[in-house]
């Protein structure tokens, strides 16, 4: 019995140690975002030869109003980015855990997101998927004209 109890007791210990603890949208995800999507996905901008620029997929991640709104599909038919507590019905973090030389990974040019990153963003989908009040300062894309 004492064996049986103390098993319990360090099962309960394992399993409270393996919990993710809170994501904080503001400082875990928002700079993922920031430094490895927003240059394809903020608001449309002109370049440095003139031409407009809108984000990719029509998807932009540069506001949590913008997340929580998504996307239209290739058919007009709106999707979402994200499926709070199911990641994997939830793109933005599905085409990051592509394989490398998949053509739909993302970010498709540049250092995919690490396994750390990817983890935190499966974390925050499974969490809720929640932005606790955060507002995103203006985006400037590097690649705009000057």
């Amino acid at each position: 019995m004492k064996k049986t109890a103390i098993a319990s007791i360090l099962a309960g210990l394992s399993l409270a140690t393996t919990e993710a603890a809170d994501v904080d949208f503001g400082k875990q995800i928002y700079p993922i975002l920031r430094d490895k999507c927003l240059s394809c996905h903020a608001a449309p901008y002109k370049d440095t030869r003139g031409r407009t620029k809108k984000p990719k997929a029509g998807l932009r991640l540069d506001t949590t109003e913008l997340i929580a709104k998504g996307y239209l599909d290739d058919d007009d038919n709106p999707k979402k980015s994200v499926v709070a507590g199911k990641p994997d019905k939830s793109p933005i973090y599905t085409s990051t855990i592509l394989p490398e030389d998949h053509d739909d990974i993302m970010p498709p040019k540049g250092d995919p997101l690490t396994k750390a990153e990817q983890d935190v963003l499966k974390n925050w989908i499974l969490q809720g998927a929640k932005f606790g009040g955060f507002k995103a300062p203006a985006y400037v894309n590097p690649k705009a004209a000057k």
